[in-house]
C-alpha cells in the first residue's frame, strides 16, 4: 500500500483542512515570522548598546512566538479532529463573521469610492444609514427604515 493510500485511510472520520484551518496556519506562521523579525531587532539593539530595548524585543518575541506555537497546535488538533460536526459548526461560525467584516469593508469603500458625490449620514431616530447628494444644501430627507423626517446640509 503506497504512501497516499495510507493518508487517505488514516484521515477517513477526520475534519481535514477547511477555511478556518487555512486562516489559523496563516495566522500561526505569520506569528512565527513575526518572533523572527523581534529576535533580529533585539540583536541590532543589543549591538547599539540599547540593553533596555534589546531586553524589549526578547520579551515581545517569546509572546509572539508562544502565541504561534499556540495556533498551530490549535491547527493540528482541528486538522486532525475526530469530531467534525463540531468542527463544522466552528467554520461554519468562522465564514459567517468573516462574510460580515468582508460587507463592512466593502460598504466603506464604496463610501470612499463616493465620497466626492455623494454624503453619507445617520438617521437620528434608527441610525440607519442614508446617502444623499452632495452640493444640493439643505435637503429634506425622509428615512427609508422608519420614516423619520430631517433637514440635512449637503
Amino acid at each position: 500500500m503506497n504512501f497516499r493510500n495510507r493518508l487517505y485511510r488514516f484521515m477517513q472520520g477526520r475534519n481535514g483542512v477547511d477555511v478556518l484551518a487555512k486562516f489559523l496556519n496563516k495566522l500561526s506562521f505569520g506569528c512565527l515570522i513575526v518572533a523572527i523579525l523581534f529576535t533580529f531587532l533585539s540583536l541590532v539593539f543589543l549591538r547599539h548598546n540599547a540593553p533596555v530595548a534589546s531586553t524589549v524585543f526578547r520579551i515581545l518575541y517569546y509572546v509572539v512566538y508562544g502565541i504561534g506555537v499556540i495556533l498551530l497546535v490549535l491547527w493540528i488538533f482541528r486538522v486532525f479532529s475526530r469530531n467534525v460536526a463540531k468542527r463544522q459548526a466552528e467554520n461554519t461560525r468562522y465564514e459567517y463573521q468573516m462574510q460580515k467584516w468582508r460587507r463592512k469593508v466593502s460598504a466603506w469603500k464604496q463610501q470612499w469610492k463616493d465620497r466626492k458625490t455623494y454624503k453619507y449620514f445617520s438617521c437620528p431616530n434608527c441610525k440607519q444609514k442614508i446617502r444623499a447628494p452632495r452640493h444640493k444644501g439643505k435637503i429634506r430627507v425622509t428615512c427609508s427604515k422608519c420614516s423619520h423626517v430631517f433637514i440635512m446640509k449637503t
